[in-house]
């Protein structure tokens, strides 16, 4: 008798065992499955102390990655792409970037985050919403600025896809007596914008060259990610030219 009721409680305990193993892995698949549904883009302007706002895009990626880009409104207009990682605990993405710096951002939904403090309270001004990114089709094709007529200077971008995260940029000219600009590297998308990593062309620079959508979307801005790296732009042209400007695109 006691062996039976031995058995059965045995019994009962590896079939309470294989439950709770079932539900933890359900649990789990559950969680990863919301968390890859929160991976992409998110964008807001949020409250800045000095300017009218501070325009922010952050992407979170499957593999923990995190970009984080801001762009002081009324300020320079330069806009710098910050890297790092994210975990998720309690429904909150803690972002390290690699200069230390620690944000969070609780998730409200499937397409939206909030940026918060210790407190984790919720401010509405925080909120950022999930947006589609602009991927290299979005950037493809030729734009210029400069003179139209018949021998001026004219200075060209061309933008050619590599694959939908990276695009082959070039920058030549046309036309006039000064030496111009002569440019060709490759540039990562990231957070609806292109980064040109300087060093790549030039050992010697640390600067980052960006390329991103002009607010009236009939062009491309080319600068600096940094508003004291802008003379770095200088060293690919002759007679005192720059690669920096807003570039139109032609339509062919």
């Amino acid at each position: 008798m006691k062996r039976y009721y031995f058995t059965e409680v045995l019994f009962s305990l590896v079939i309470l065992g294989i439950t709770i193993c079932g539900c933890d892995n359900k649990s789990k698949k559950t969680s990863d499955v919301d968390i890859a549904g929160n991976m992409g883009m998110y964008v807001a302007t949020l409250p800045c102390a000095d300017c009218p706002g501070i325009f922010t895009h952050l992407t979170l990626n499957a593999d923990s990655t995190a970009y984080l880009t801001t762009l002081y409104m009324d300020s320079d207009n330069t806009s710098e792409t910050i890297d790092g990682r994210w975990i998720f605990t309690d429904s909150i993405f803690t972002v390290k970037a690699s200069n230390g710096e620690v944000t969070m951002y609780k998730l409200l939904s499937e397409n939206q985050l909030v940026q918060v403090g210790e407190t984790k309270e919720v401010k509405k001004e925080y909120i950022l919403t999930k947006e589609a990114e602009m991927l290299a089709d979005s950037f493809v094709g030729t734009y210029s600025f400069g003179s139209d007529e018949k021998g001026a200077y004219r200075q060209t971008l061309k933008i050619a896809k590599v694959d939908d995260r990276h695009v082959e940029v070039a920058i030549t000219k046309t036309g006039g007596k000064a030496k111009g600009c002569e440019f060709k590297a490759q540039g990562y998308i990231v957070n609806n914008q292109i980064e040109v990593n300087l060093k790549d062309v030039n050992p010697d620079m640390k600067s980052v060259m960006t390329i991103c959508p002009l607010n009236s979307g009939d062009g491309l801005n080319v600068f600096t990610s940094k508003f004291d790296d802008r003379y770095d732009l200088m060293f690919f042209c002759g007679g005192g030219g720059s690669l920096a400007g807003d570039y139109i695109k032609e339509n062919h």
